[in-house]
């Protein structure tokens, strides 16, 4: 399997967005957590510790109050200036319901006239009973008040009052304190808890599960037996839910007060901020992967637009541009890429032409060799043909010379038979001997002649020719075109067989009196001559293989197939040029260029 650049950059940036992030983002949120339970128990301490000290200025400010009316009460002997005195102090403050005195001899003073029944015992009372020889004052637990038969509190403090042991109390409403705690706010769904010394609550929720809460973790704490500092909290966790509670002593009268709320009301905003870091960093990685995925297609589209047209190179498409146009390695190397697709192209162009040329060659190659394989079979069968001829009848006047079978008279005459039949192959097997060597080993005996005589000497061969063969010649011969003292080099014999040869073809390939023209004129410094017929032509296929050895463009005509190639052989070694054009069944043009050696201006 093979990864793409893009993907492999999108991959690594993501693992680095999230290996950076991720650890980030939970440290935060971890830290964002604890931060805010110890802010939720610093601030339960604080609160606890707040509101005690309102509680206890609250206290304070009833306690003085009886302080002051105690002091006055020294030097008051009467009960009904007491009483008097009582109800003077309890009008002072609202959140009393009355002031009174009780006595060791059970007597009892109320502010406001109250005489309890006989079975009321005053030393039994819990005011009484924490308060007596005391000098200072105290505050009692919860209790039940006998004239109003409400839930109440107590500030006391002993006195002597005409010679008798006894407490001065001022009671107040245990719903006047609790209007006081309902008023601390401790967390949303917290609640606060008033606690005497004996640890016996005071006032707090009516909720039966917030004091189900409160006892489980009054309990756990232990503090029952330990006792109260000044003031702490702590996180406990109750089925599954965690809470912080806070507690603080209200100095001088020996109560506590305790905050409860579940940690979640303090750190909801640290779940919330919690989530918002989650989407921010989710966000943030959303953001990597786009400015990744950009990044890496702007890196990684150079390096697949290169690979693609390396692929098409490699298939052979050289024809399609290189040009990625980026400012950097990638856009320098498409460059040179570019330039290596040119020359490779070029290259392959080189090599495919040359390799057309060599298929065309050789094709060529295989049918010359074809042609000459035909062309060798024809020229022995034509050989054999016309060697076996005159041999057989040589057999044959051997045999009845060797039989006694011809008269005297005849004998000689086929003795002679014999001889002629004899000298005719042997004039065969020299002319083809002769053609043979002189087709493969040309060799020119040049000899420098006027162009006017070279004229001269061609008409005249040509004359006789044509004429000796019943066609009709037509001079073509441009006098007036042709430097005629110029001078040409040729051997006369070999070039007086080259006409004869071309005169042969047109005489052969041409009916009998129709016209043969003699063309001779000056093409760009050298001297063209031709022999034109109007005979039956050569078709276009067959031009370019008639020069070749044993090549017969018909089979029902003489000859072995070696004249013009022993044309075209001669006519090199002249360093001049073959001419022939044919056309089929409207005649031939066939002849030679020589080059002209000197100018001789007349």
């Amino acid at each position: 399997m093979i990864f793409k650049i893009r993907t492999k950059i999108l991959v690594g940036m993501l693992i680095i967005g999230v290996v950076a992030a991720l650890p980030i983002t939970f440290i935060s949120m971890d830290s964002l957590i604890r931060s805010s339970k110890d802010q939720a128990k610093d601030f339960g301490e604080k609160s606890a510790y707040y509101n005690s000290e309102i509680i206890n200025t609250w206290l304070s400010e009833k306690a003085k109050i009886l302080m002051e009316l105690k002091l006055q009460l020294k030097d008051i002997g009467s009960d009904e200036e007491v009483i008097k005195l009582l109800r003077m102090y309890s009008g002072i403050s609202q959140d009393f319901i009355s002031i009174f005195i009780g006595t060791d001899d059970n007597r009892m003073l109320d502010a406001y006239g109250w005489i309890p029944d006989e079975s009321y015992n005053v030393s039994e009372r819990p005011w009484f009973q924490k308060a007596v020889n005391k000098d200072k004052y105290v505050t009692t637990s919860a209790y039940r008040d006998v004239n109003k038969q409400e839930n109440v509190i107590a500030v006391a403090s002993g006195i002597d009052l005409q010679e008798y042991k006894g407490v001065i109390a001022a009671n107040i409403y245990v719903d006047y304190i609790l209007e006081i705690i309902n008023d601390i706010k401790y967390g949303e769904n917290g609640f606060a808890i008033l606690l005497d010394d004996t640890y016996n609550i005071i006032t707090g929720p009516k909720d039966a599960e917030k004091l189900a809460v409160f006892n489980y973790i009054f309990e756990a704490s232990g503090r029952k037996a330990q006792g109260f500092d000044k003031s702490e909290a702590y996180e406990i966790e109750i089925d599954g839910i965690d809470y912080i509670a806070a507690y603080s002593s209200i100095e001088g009268f020996d109560w506590s007060l305790f905050l409860v709320a579940p940690l979640s009301d303090f750190i909801t905003s640290a779940y919330i901020m919690q989530k918002q870091m989650i989407q921010i960093s989710l966000g943030i990685l959303v953001i990597i992967f786009m400015i990744d995925y950009i990044l890496s297609s702007t890196i990684s589209s150079p390096i697949e637009t290169l690979v693609n047209w390396v692929s098409r190179i490699a298939k052979g498409d050289f024809d399609t541009a290189i040009n990625i146009k980026t400012q950097d390695e990638i856009g320098k190397l498409s460059k040179e890429l570019d330039k290596m697709r040119i020359n490779l192209k070029t290259i392959f162009e080189s090599l495919k032409y040359e390799s057309n040329i060599i298929s065309m060659n050789s094709q060529n190659l295989a049918e010359h060799l074809d042609e000459t394989y035909q062309g060798t079979s024809r020229f022995m069968s034509m050989l054999s043909h016309d060697i076996k001829t005159p041999v057989t009848l040589i057999k044959g006047y051997s045999k009845a010379l060797s039989m006694d079978m011809v008269d005297r008279d005849k004998t000689k005459d086929y003795i002679e038979r014999i001889q002629y039949r004899s000298e005719q192959i042997e004039n065969i097997v020299a002319d083809i001997l002769d053609n043979t060597y002189e087709a493969n080993d040309i060799k020119v005996n040049l000899k420098e002649i006027k162009i006017i005589d070279y004229i001269n000497m061609i008409l005249y061969n040509t004359e006789n020719y044509v004429i000796n063969q019943k066609h009709q010649l037509l001079e073509m011969i441009d006098y007036g075109g042709i430097d005629l003292q110029g001078i040409i080099a040729i051997d006369i014999t070999k070039i007086h067989r080259v006409i004869n040869n071309i005169l042969s073809n047109a005489v052969k390939f041409s009916k009998d009196d129709t016209v043969i023209e003699l063309i001779i004129k000056e093409e760009d410094g050298r001297v063209l001559t031709c022999i034109k017929d109007y005979g039956i032509g050569i078709k276009a296929e067959e031009q370019e293989k008639i020069f070749n050895m044993f090549y017969k463009s018909d089979d029902s005509k003489k000859g072995y197939g070696l004249g013009l190639y022993i044309n075209k052989s001669i006519i090199e070694a002249h360093q001049g040029e073959i001419f022939f054009e044919s056309v089929h069944q409207q005649g031939t043009i066939s002849g030679y260029y020589l080059p002209i050696k000197k100018i001789i201006n007349a």
